[in-house]
């Protein structure tokens, strides 16, 4: 017996579990994207807006089950010159152009599957994944423990509802890998003491992409300018703190320019819910917040309704409506009313909270419609986690509110303890867990004043990708057997 279980023991240890990590994603990812039934995300009217300005349109505009109920994995590409006014700008583009080159490098009939997009989002993640098992085994000592940590990081990062989004034309596709990618990069320059030129420039990059995939993103550029700059007083070397400035300022300068595409049309949208799906919402006296934001009484009528209704009380795109309703509550105004009314501001997080455990929204399905499933049917092939994950916490703010604390503390005592013991990696580690954290944040708070509860579950969906990055790290932290000894760095 003694000789079998050391037998096991040596086949555990000969294991390189960061690999087995990447391969376990490109194989799931497989299963789940490319062998029938195949599975990806039903439009629900957002696409067009990605795929016209990238040279591809729907090919069957007409189809009545085209929103929301099937996925649709064949896309037209225009043969000759398309007129559509371009005027959405997205890092998404970049992985829809090169599938259309690549499809037509291959079969030249004008007609793109998404699998070829969806593959490079596949592999980006995989070795995301791959860096950040190998940061969350480096200090575990049992060989069961990094097996354990090894495979809740797939359970999690590998489920359906994640994967699904990579077969379709969503920025969650974009927000997921390129996402795991940044944060594996910058996780090991802080767990190997990795700060070359070329990591803090590939992190530049990756989370540049990840910026630019949504507008919705544009102030986590904010933190990652920080973070930047954070990065380069890490390293003496002129060029490498050059570097890191020049990036600072280009993250600032871009997100910038990615809030200052929120115009027209998504401005009224996000403007029009931010008031009647927001602020109004189960508000018992709305004349009074219309005279907050100097605004007619009449225009209460429009509390509960949403931009997207098939009828309306006015024409939403009237003149007169744009100067004396839209223009009256800016961005500053409606902060200004929530920090004046934290009741309703409580109001708004504990609905924002209730969606932040949805990884995927209700209203798409996942299916072809050649594979015979009802209308907007969902896929729970591997799909445990993310099923659990929301039956348990929605509806349970208290236990969010549990959740946060608890991830304070504990990285407050880590944190305190590594100054005490002048130790940068340790120092670094919880800084980079703490960006993490402040992105899922930042988009409840982002998403509740900008748009209310409207499409809630997406728009707090990089809440998610927080949580379950601290999650795994929380556990990581639990199954080292023994406290490592840190020796303090000495300052010379």
């Amino acid at each position: 017996m003694k000789n079998i279980l050391n037998r096991k023991n040596s086949i555990f240890k000969n294991i390189n579990y960061p690999l087995a990590a990447f391969f376990l994603v490109i194989i799931i990812g497989i299963f789940t994207l490319f062998i029938k039934p195949i599975i990806g995300m039903a439009d629900n009217g957002d696409f067009y807006r990605v795929i016209s300005s990238n040279g591809v349109y729907e090919l069957n505009p007409n189809d009545s089950d085209l929103y929301n109920g099937y996925f649709y994995r064949h896309y037209g590409i225009y043969k000759y010159n398309n007129d559509i006014e371009k005027n959405f700008i997205s890092t998404q583009g970049i992985f829809i152009k090169i599938a259309v080159y690549i499809s037509q490098m291959i079969n030249k009939n004008f007609i793109l599957d998404i699998r070829f997009m969806s593959w490079m989002f596949l592999f980006v993640e995989a070795i995301g994944i791959y860096l950040i098992v190998k940061v969350l085994i480096n200090q575990v000592t049992e060989e069961k423990h990094k097996l354990i940590i090894t495979l809740v990081t797939i359970f999690i990062f590998c489920d359906t509802t994640y994967l699904a989004y990579y077969n379709s034309f969503y920025g969650e596709a974009i927000n997921i890998s390129f996402f795991l990618l940044s944060i594996g990069i910058l996780l090991n320059m802080a767990e190997f003491n990795k700060l070359s030129k070329l990591n803090v420039l590939l992190f530049g990059i990756s989370s540049f992409i990840f910026l630019g995939s949504k507008q919705q993103l544009s102030p986590v550029g904010i933190l990652i300018a920080v973070l930047c700059l954070r990065i380069g007083f890490k390293n003496k070397e002129k060029l490498f703190k050059g570097l890191s400035m020049v990036l600072a300022i280009g993250f600032v300068i871009s997100s910038i320019l990615f809030y200052k595409q929120i115009t027209g049309d998504f401005q009224y949208i996000n403007g029009y819910h931010a008031m009647n799906r927001g602020i109004l919402l189960y508000e018992e006296d709305p004349d009074e917040v219309m005279k907050f934001f100097n605004l007619n009484e009449q225009y209460s009528l429009l509390k509960d309704t949403t931009f997207y209704d098939d009828v309306t009380l006015v024409n939403l795109y009237d003149k007169q409506l744009i100067e004396d309703y839209y223009k009256k509550f800016t961005t500053t105004k409606i902060i200004s009313y929530y920090i004046t009314n934290p009741r309703a501001f409580f109001k708004m997080l504990k609905i924002a909270f209730d969606n932040g455990y949805s990884i995927r929204p209700n209203a798409m399905g996942n299916y072809e419609k050649s594979e015979n499933k009802e209308f907007g049917a969902k896929s729970y092939f591997f799909a445990l986690y993310s099923t659990v994950k929301e039956k348990v916490f929605t509806g349970n703010i208290v236990l969010s509110i549990i959740v946060i604390i608890g991830y304070f503390y504990s990285s407050a005592v880590r944190y305190i303890k590594a100054r005490k013991i002048n130790c940068d990696t340790m120092i670094f580690k919880e800084e980079a867990y703490f960006y993490i954290f402040l992105v899922g944040i930042s988009q409840i708070i982002i998403s509740v004043i900008g748009a209310g509860d409207a499409d809630l579950a997406k728009h707090v969906f990089m809440y998610n990708m927080s949580f379950d990055l601290i999650l795994i790290y929380f556990i990581s932290i639990k199954l080292q057997k023994h406290q490592v000894k840190i020796k303090p760095k000495i300052n010379k």
